[in-house]
């Protein structure tokens, strides 16, 4: 497909066809990464029509540099929340700054809807490419580039399932978005939006070629093992698979950190379900979830019999 130039408007085969998004971060103390993100966000050659940044409390020079910058953009608009004094990492505080900056939009006309971090950078095409395979494939709902880290000046690519959006700079098409009734207050938001989009018909995916560079990996913000620990409270919350559930933890006993990693996930899911946590999935949620785990090990098995 011919690149793609153009404010607000994308030329494919000759059809004119004007798109409309609107991206809302949820940020908290990004003064080191903020203004590279506002940086690539200037350059698209796409505009969003309107760019939500919302300050989840910071209480360094975020509020300040997005203030300034948003005096030449009249496209950018800042929304200040009260310093709670620690990021809600557990309680789903980056999803509910974000849902509460969709609250200022939700009722306008737009094509796209993104969730971008404010730790990220990116070249200028970054949205257009990701528009280019929405128009390319009608039934992709929701779609996000490859994440990757600098390491040493090469772009290493952070592994993730190919059915995963990322979450750095994730992009709903409208009516995807309509269909699974946005996302829940709650961590595990990231992987139950993409499991009920799936359930309803619709595509999901990460393009590798299409790069978006993350400054912070995710879930440094405290420690890989309390990462782990939410990994495995999250399986629990979306009705992970037991088997596939066991399978994860047990890979993970033989990853950096090795058998803490593993210990941790799989104490976050018991710890959940000793609790009894209510669920954030309905019954056939989570029994699309639960077929397609089984199906992923068949899979696996299968290609390892191979």
């Amino acid at each position: 497909m011919p690149r793609l130039r153009g404010d607000t408007t994308l030329r494919t085969e000759g059809n004119d066809m004007s798109v409309r998004y609107i991206v809302i971060s949820p940020v908290r103390n990004e003064e080191r990464h903020i203004e590279r993100t506002i940086d690539s966000v200037c350059a698209q050659s796409i505009k969003p029509i309107r760019w939500i940044i919302v300050d989840d409390g910071s209480s360094d020079g975020t509020p300040a540099i997005i203030s300034e910058r948003a005096k030449s953009h009249d496209w950018i608009v800042l929304l200040r929340r009260p310093d709670r004094g620690f990021y809600d990492l557990d309680g789903g505080g980056e999803i509910k700054a974000f849902l509460n900056g969709y609250e200022c939009v939700k009722g306008w006309d737009y094509d796209y809807l993104v969730k971008l971090d404010g730790d990220v950078s990116f070249n200028e095409a970054y949205f257009e490419d990701l528009f280019n395979e929405f128009e390319a494939n009608p039934k992709l709902g929701i779609a996000s580039g490859g994440c990757y880290h600098l390491i040493a000046n090469r772009l290493v690519l952070e592994k993730s399932y190919k059915c995963h959006p990322r979450g750095a700079g994730r992009v709903y098409r409208r009516r995807c978005w309509e269909e699974i009734e946005g996302v829940v207050e709650s961590v595990g938001w990231d992987a139950m939006d993409v499991y009920k989009a799936r359930m309803l018909g619709w595509e999901a995916g990460h393009f590798e070629a299409i790069r978006i560079i993350h400054h912070v990996r995710t879930g440094s913000k405290d420690g890989l093992v309390h990462d782990l620990r939410r990994g495995g409270r999250i399986s629990y919350l979306i009705g992970c698979h037991p088997i596939f559930f066991l399978l994860v933890g047990l890979k993970r006993m033989f990853m950096a950190p090795f058998v803490a990693g593993g210990l941790a996930y799989l104490w976050g899911y018991l710890g959940a379900s000793v609790k009894n946590e209510e669920r954030i999935v309905d019954m056939n949620l989570m029994n699309f979830i639960r077929k397609e785990q089984v199906g992923r090990i068949k899979r696996a098995l299968s290609f390892r019999v191979r």
